[in-house]
């Protein structure tokens, strides 16, 4: 745990990233002030629940889901009759805030953030079940999935342990969507143990499978497009230890990630497609553009792109700066608020959404 002093100048980060968004409203001068006030109270009652947690369950996909059986500290996923049950438990932010948070107009804003901070826990975990059924099965599961069910722990106790919370949500996903009477191997994907929790790498599976279902639609250009977008996600990670630009150049961020020079020019030539033909309008027979990729070049962009997002989650822990298992929840959401803010929460100001 962090010292006090640490903590303050976090929670001071955080509060002036929510104001400075608020603001950018014109918001009325006695609104700031209850949302200020608010703010400091969201921050105290998150201190205080070190003992909530919630444990959200979703049915992925339907019957014909493939059969996985994987765990994690936080996260199980196993089959049942009607699809592929995943299981993970998640701070205790996501609910029971009138309590704490009063004045109505700042519940509103402040136990949105509550819910969309536990929310991004839980879909991180699911980001590495989307993956593990990519690379074994070729299938692409809607991480929301059809059905979903939570059981919330509130200060309990004893407190009820990641593993207690997961045995229970486990017997009661096969009584609510039916056990299968066998269960596979159990998965040995080095996705069970990389950190998704990181916004580079969560973002970048999101674009990944996003390009996967294009290229199954026949959107080419567009699948295109979406795997670039997966790699432009991984230059967003702390790679100031290497040589060039990474963040800017898909040249430098090739060479930090250890792939050689023809690689490197399929990622800039990628890169030129989109920004010539997706992206941006542009020259060269745009009429007929969709003739640049082949079924070749799209096989070879996906590959690339699952190449680099498993090398770039293989390399995370040497530039870490997001803990996948935090002891302290709070600490965790204090520390990480300015990515974290940019990964869940809105551009404009409220009176826009």
């Amino acid at each position: 745990m962090r010292c006090s002093y640490q903590m303050a100048n976090a929670q001071a980060r955080a509060k002036t990233l929510i104001l400075k968004w608020f603001d950018e409203g014109s918001p009325q001068p006695e609104l700031r002030q209850r949302l200020s006030a608010g703010i400091d109270r969201f921050f105290s009652e998150v201190a205080n629940r070190e003992t909530w947690s919630e444990c959200i369950s979703t049915l992925l996909g339907d019957a014909s889901a493939p059969h996985l059986l994987a765990s994690g500290p936080m996260w199980r996923v196993r089959p049942c009759q009607t699809g592929l049950a995943f299981s993970s438990v998640v701070p205790g932010w996501g609910y029971g805030w009138h309590g704490a948070l009063k004045d109505e107009y700042v519940y509103d804003i402040l136990s949105w953030l509550g819910h969309f901070a536990s929310q991004y826990v839980h879909r991180s975990h699911v980001a590495k079940v989307l993956m593990i059924a990519w690379e074994q099965h070729r299938t692409v599961l809607h991480p929301f999935g059809s059905q979903l069910a939570s059981v919330r722990y509130r200060g309990c106790l004893p407190s009820i342990t990641p593993k207690m919370a997961l045995d229970a949500a486990i017997n009661e996903n096969e009584r609510r969507w039916g056990a299968v009477p066998h269960l596979p191997v159990r998965s040995a994907s080095a996705w069970s143990r990389h950190n998704t929790l990181d916004p580079a790498i969560h973002q970048s599976i999101f674009h990944f499978l996003r390009g996967q279902s294009l290229v199954k639609a026949e959107f080419a250009l567009e699948a295109l497009m979406a795997f670039d977008c997966a790699i432009e996600s991984l230059q967003t990670m702390g790679w100031s230890s290497t040589s060039g630009n990474p963040r800017r150049s898909r040249t430098d961020l090739c060479a930090a990630m250890g792939f050689k020079a023809p690689t490197a020019a399929l990622a800039e030539h990628i890169y030129f497609l989109r920004n010539n033909f997706v992206a941006h309008a542009g020259g060269w027979r745009w009429w007929d553009a969709e003739e640049y990729v082949d079924d070749e070049l799209l096989t070879k962009a996906s590959n690339f792109t699952l190449r680099a997002l498993r090398r770039a989650a293989h390399l995370e822990p040497r530039m870490r700066t997001i803990d996948p298992l935090p002891v302290n929840w709070s600490d965790w959401l204090l520390n990480n608020f300015p990515a974290l803010w940019k990964a869940i929460w809105f551009r404009d100001p409220i009176e826009h959404i």
